[in-house]
């Protein structure tokens, strides 16, 4: 039997004060969100009037990845506090750490969820989630990708309890970004779709939905980022969004675990590394020829060259066809990093042993 539902409110419109309401606050509630996105969007009035009615706890600390240090700020200083709710107003890191903040005050300590020494509690704190680019999916997954920057070990904490309550998807947060960081997270929006679809975990519709997004990113991506086009910026804003359920009922593959290793190793994005490892990995699934990739193609309508044409099409348009050279990764340190990535390597239908990453790794230089 396959099931795929959504549990969360989602709401596609302008944040405001009314908007809000939608989502019964509380009277304790923190608020994680950047200074930039603060002062672009003029939040102070609008967080002025929360404060009527919530007692405002708001953090603009959060730094890329959630380090352990930046959640355990907001634990020490609010821990003899009864929350209600967490907004996070920002990218997938900001909405990670509202994730696994919001399990942290049930008397089980997310660094012990997070080296498996203890199970998700019962009961969390709500979340309401609201996000500021367009490729993570953390609105709607059911984890939290966080980094013990005291051990240099970037993983996550798994499980349906920490997917956010609330959503609230407005596309003009989105298409402020960047165009560097609109084409970046595009293209891990991207990934969601094709790992979750090749992935051993995936199902009929699971890869539905990613042939659908795969789709809107071939259409919308380019002129999302050239054009500032909010109609094509909420298609992609919307997609993202999705592939958050893809990756709660499916799995990603190799270049997510290989880029847990890569990110940390040479202080570059999530996006960046995947898009450097996915030069290696496709070419290695096409070498192989693998049947999960031809089958995608095909539901594409495509060949399989037409395929990866099509994407290094997109990395060439939008200037972002990096290598893991481009990101200081040297051929003598590949045979260490191959040793070094964990997780559930194995539901990449392309795993053999660490040869197979050795192989994707060099093929990305």
């Amino acid at each position: 039997m396959t099931q795929y539902y959504l549990k969360p409110k989602v709401l596609l419109a302008p944040i405001s004060t009314e908007i809000f309401k939608e989502f019964n606050l509380g009277a304790e509630v923190v608020i994680l969100v950047s200074n930039t996105i603060m002062e672009n969007f003029n939040l102070h009035s609008i967080f002025e009037d929360l404060r009527l009615t919530s007692n405002l706890h708001i953090y603009k600390h959060i730094r890329p990845d959630a380090p352990f240090e930046d959640l355990n700020q907001i634990i020490d200083e609010l821990k003899n506090k009864k929350l209600d709710n967490i907004i996070a107003i920002g990218g997938g890191s900001v909405i990670d750490a509202a994730k696994a903040l919001s399990v942290s005050f049930e008397g089980i300590d997310y660094r012990d969820i997070f080296y498996k020494k203890a199970d998700m509690p019962g009961k969390k704190i709500n979340v309401t989630a609201i996000p500021t680019t367009a490729g993570t999916g953390a609105e709607l997954s059911f984890g939290a990708i966080i980094y013990d920057n005291y051990n240099n070990i970037k993983g996550g904490i798994r499980g349906e309890i920490v997917q956010p309550d609330n959503v609230l998807i407005d596309a003009k947060f989105h298409n402020n970004c960047p165009f560097k960081l609109k084409a970046e997270v595009g293209f891990d929006c991207l990934t969601h779709a094709i790992e979750t679809y090749i992935s051993k975990k995936s199902n009929p519709l699971v890869r539905n939905q990613s042939v659908s997004c795969i789709k809107n990113i071939f259409k919308y991506l380019i002129p999302a980022c050239k054009d500032n086009d909010i109609y094509a910026m909420e298609k992609i804003a919307i997609s993202s969004a999705l592939m958050g359920l893809n990756l709660a009922y499916s799995s990603t593959c190799l270049p997510h675990r290989i880029q847990y290793v890569i990110g940390p190793l040479t202080n570059t994005s999530h996006a960046q590394g995947l898009i450097a490892i996915y030069k290696g990995w496709l070419k290695h699934l096409a070498e192989i020829n693998l049947k999960e990739l031809k089958t995608l193609a095909e539901d594409l309508d495509m060949a399989v060259h037409e395929f990866l044409e099509k994407i290094a099409f997109i990395k060439d348009e939008l200037s972002i066809d990096y290598s893991i050279a481009d990101l200081g990764i040297k051929r003598n340190q590949i045979k260490e990093i191959s040793e070094s990535v964990t997780g559930n390597v194995s539901a990449d239908p392309c795993y053999q042993d660490t040869n197979t990453i050795y192989n994707i790794l060099t093929n990305s230089l």
